[in-house]
């Protein structure tokens, strides 16, 4: 069999990077196959976190963004992590597919993260970042809103970070589980029985 010889548009194909408004694009149209279409370089310049980070938020109605962020948590973002699930990025790819209601392009935005201590875990996020924070994921939400739904979040992160220090074999999902088990109360309980309260 003759190899084809490559030509100077295919090199340049090749060596392109993923593009990651393209790949949103296809996204938003439900486009299964669109992975497949990629190069191998391609392909291996996809970047599960970044993407899912951007296609779940967009510029539009309150009812299509609560779709996005709640489909793309629902149908990507929980499984990302899990070992099995980061070796196959066609996998993934569907997932996001799955998470998009395929209404056409929209416009997605970028959401700053918060630090990555508080994100891995090590520390409890300042209330004043929060609020900067999810001021900028809900804009038209009151302030009132924001205030309530900073301070659930440190709340519930307290406890992820105390879990994450007593148990640090533990992966990141089952604390996430583990967080929903366990109450107050129980922490209180296992720190007198541990002496410390």
């Amino acid at each position: 069999m003759v190899k084809k010889a490559k030509t100077p548009t295919d090199e340049k194909q090749e060596r392109q990077d993923f593009n990651l408004f393209e790949g949103l694009a296809a996204l938003d149209r439900k486009d299964y196959s669109y992975f497949d279409t990629l190069t191998e370089e391609q392909q291996k310049k996809f970047v599960p976190y970044m993407i899912t980070h951007w296609m779940s938020a967009v510029k539009s109605s309150k009812e299509l963004q609560e779709y996005y962020l709640r489909s793309v948590e629902h149908h990507t973002n929980k499984y990302l992590l899990h070992e099995a699930i980061q070796k196959h990025p066609k996998l993934i790819w569907q997932m996001l597919c799955a998470s998009s209601p395929g209404l056409g392009k929209q416009f997605h935005q970028w959401i700053p993260h918060l630090s990555i201590r508080v994100t891995t875990l090590k520390e409890i996020p300042k209330l004043k970042d929060l609020i900067e924070y999810f001021s900028k994921i809900y804009p038209k939400a009151s302030a009132e809103d924001i205030q309530k739904t900073s301070e659930a979040y440190i709340d519930e992160h307290k406890k992820k970070v105390y879990l994450a220090k007593v148990y640090p074999n533990l992966k990141y999902v089952d604390i996430e589980v583990l967080s929903q088990l366990v109450t107050d109360e129980d922490i209180l309980e296992y720190e007198k029985d541990r002496g410390n309260a």
